[in-house]
């Protein structure tokens, strides 16, 4: 298996719940990294944002912005979404590289996730290209759709994309919490704590 691991799929499939369920499976003291998150207001989407393993958040975008990078379907005339990158730029891309610079650690880089948002961002582009080819194992997520650069990267030879589907969310969650935790040297004791897991691991 290759040393970068993207999970793709439908919206709503839950692809950053499982990369959740798999940090904490393994335990966040291996991981350093960030997920998207989901904004809401009276009920209704209104954004989206970053989440630092550390604890840290910040905005990536919302309806409410003024900014002219836009993404979502158009209302009234206007994309819906704002995007804005400083968070994304200020905080969460020099924490990875950060993570990515420290050699001697069984740390894995976590990127929640590569998707239309994020491209915007000629840093994050470079962020990501620079942990491939770095040592690191990249746990993250991918958009399924169509786009060049992201097509270039899935076809990467040290690239190995996982299409989750409601029926196999749990079965892949638990092959990759074992084959993450094999890499960087978790005892099983540590992580096997459902009955499925622990029967995965049985020899075979």
């Amino acid at each position: 298996m290759a040393k970068t691991l993207l999970l793709t799929g439908q919206k709503k499939v839950g692809k950053t719940t499982a990369v959740r369920n798999i940090v904490a499976r393994l335990g966040e003291e291996h991981f350093a990294g960030f997920y998207a998150t989901e904004r809401r207001a009276e009920g209704k989407r209104a954004g989206f944002g970053i989440a630092m393993l550390d604890g840290r958040e910040g905005t990536l975008a919302s309806v409410e912005s003024e900014s002219h990078l836009r993404v979502g379907r158009v209302i009234d005339g206007r994309v819906k979404y704002g995007v804005e990158l400083d968070f994304l730029e200020n905080v969460a891309i020099p924490a990875v590289r950060d993570a990515l610079s420290h050699s001697g650690k069984n740390q894995i880089v976590v990127i929640d996730e590569i998707g239309p948002m994020q491209l915007y961002s000629q840093a994050f582009r470079q962020l990501v290209l620079d942990a491939l080819n770095g040592e690191r194992i990249i746990l993250g997520t991918v958009m399924s759709l169509s786009d060049p650069w992201v097509d270039e990267l899935k076809d990467r030879g040290d690239v190995e994309t996982f299409l989750l589907t409601m029926q196999n969310r749990e079965s892949m969650t638990d092959m990759m919490s074992m084959y993450l935790a094999r890499e960087v040297g978790i005892p099983e004791r540590e992580y096997a704590d459902s009955p499925r897991l622990r029967t995965s691991l049985a020899p075979m």
